[in-house]
């Protein structure tokens, strides 16, 4: 009878241990990160931001990775990039960062991404089909069909795994690109919202939702326009909070931000969670005050865009000194390059615009014989260099009668490459070409 106790319990104390093993970390906070392309990373990664990741700040992969380095649903330190094997720095680098900085040191940071970019918020939702992919672009479906077509099944499945590990704390938003003017977006995100409260079994009042702005018209951002729109979260979804794009530089295409914006962008994400724990100043450390230019050449391998074939008066009436290299646009000028047989630039990865001084001109480039038809349009924003990626290029319409909205550039029927301007300033190009090597490398 004595033995018979004694194995009762042990069997209870060998249970009780185990249930205390199985038990979640209540100081490893997990935040669940969702949007389109900025969330996805858009930017270049440089050593820097591989350098220096604190031990404290993990993230669990949503795919595995080709190369074997990561496997769905586990877990590893948060070297960039964060979401998927190709992408690149992301708002969630600089945030997990800046929260380890600014929690204890008995807590961990844990992130789970599922991004892709172009989305719609609706591709995105519970309730989304994937049968309606067929009317969508070979690019968009291969980024969906990392996550089988659902993305919003991806995110909580990863995050009750992550759920016997640690608590989920937050969730951060960056989308509206693709859903620019619409008024119906902060109720299509609301749902969304309470959707993974009510799958994961959370509370809002402890999961609030961070939404961050788009790239600013005043930074030359093609949506801004929806900034807006995001604005009015709070007021919708009481929980939540919005991260300020305010002064943030973009890339030259209107829509994505730099490497060091995203850092920037990522410090004010957590600083709106951090207020959720009593931080109202907390401590930031990165403060880059100048972003890096490369010098930029073509290599042989590289399309290269022939200056001596420059046309300056495409649209409006310009002039080119080919000696100098300067293009004069007529007032609502276009100057370049026009295709009877439509240029195909799908085999490269990057357009790159290199010229003499910073200029106020824009790059446009259209895959229509209309001039006035919707177009990719790259702003310098007063620098002289403008790298913008081919793959997944958009192209917006604007002007009476236009909705404002983005969709996809198809690269392989390019009839139109060059400079619009809306003044007569002069323009002295150093070179245009198109290449897979990104000159930030």
């Amino acid at each position: 009878m004595k033995n018979f106790f004694e194995k009762v319990i042990l069997m209870m104390f060998l249970a009780c241990f185990s249930a205390a093993q199985a038990a979640p970390d209540q100081n490893f906070h997990i935040y669940l990160c969702i949007g389109q392309s900025n969330m996805e990373g858009n930017a270049q990664i440089e050593p820097a931001d591989r350098e220096g990741v604190p031990d404290r700040f993990l993230m669990m992969s949503a795919v595995d990775y080709d190369n074997g380095e990561r496997v769905r649903g586990q877990w590893y330190k948060a070297v960039p990039p964060l979401v998927r094997q190709y992408t690149g720095l992301t708002p969630v680098d600089y945030f997990g960062r800046t929260m380890v900085e600014n929690l204890p040191d008995s807590v961990r940071i844990g992130v789970i991404a599922v991004a892709i970019g172009g989305c719609k918020i609706e591709h995105l939702d519970k309730d989304y089909d994937p049968a309606q992919l067929t009317e969508e672009a070979e690019w968009f479906r291969g980024f969906m069909s990392a996550y089988d077509n659902k993305p919003y099944e991806r995110l909580v499945e990863c995050a009750k795994a992550a759920q016997r590990d640690g608590v989920i704390k937050g969730i951060l938003l960056h989308q509206g690109c693709s859903n620019t003017n619409d008024e119906q977006w902060p109720a299509k995100v609301m749902k969304i919202y309470y959707d993974l409260l009510g799958d994961l079994d959370l509370k809002p009042q402890s999961v609030p939702l961070i939404a961050g702005e788009v790239v600013t018209t005043e930074m030359g951002g093609i949506c801004g326009s929806m900034n807006r729109i995001i604005d009015t979260l709070p007021s919708v979804i009481p929980t939540s909070a919005v991260a300020s794009a305010e002064g943030l530089p973009q890339k030259g295409d209107g829509l994505h931000f730099t490497s060091h914006a995203y850092r920037v962008l990522g410090t004010r994400y957590a600083t709106a969670m951090l207020r959720g724990y009593g931080i109202h100043d907390p401590l930031i450390s990165y403060s880059a005050k100048e972003e890096y230019i490369p010098e930029t050449s073509p290599a042989d391998d590289d399309y290269v865009f022939d200056l001596a074939t420059f046309n300056p008066s495409i649209n409006g009436e310009g002039s080119y000194d080919s000696g100098e290299r300067m293009f004069t646009p007529g007032r609502f000028g276009f100057g370049g390059w026009q295709f009877d047989s439509p240029l195909d630039l799908s085999g490269y990865r990057y357009i790159v615009v290199a010229l003499e001084q910073p200029g106020s001109a824009m790059l446009r480039i259209s895959d229509s014989g209309e001039m006035r038809g919707a177009a990719y349009m790259g702003n310098f924003e007063g620098k002289p260099l403008l790298v913008a990626e081919l793959n997944g290029m958009m192209k917006s319409s604007f002007g009476p009668g236009s909705d404002g909205g983005i969709e996809s550039l198809d690269t392989s029927h390019i009839h139109h490459l060059g400079f619009f301007s809306m003044g007569e300033t002069p323009i002295r190009i150093k070179h245009i070409y198109a290449t897979n090597h990104n000159p930030y490398d």
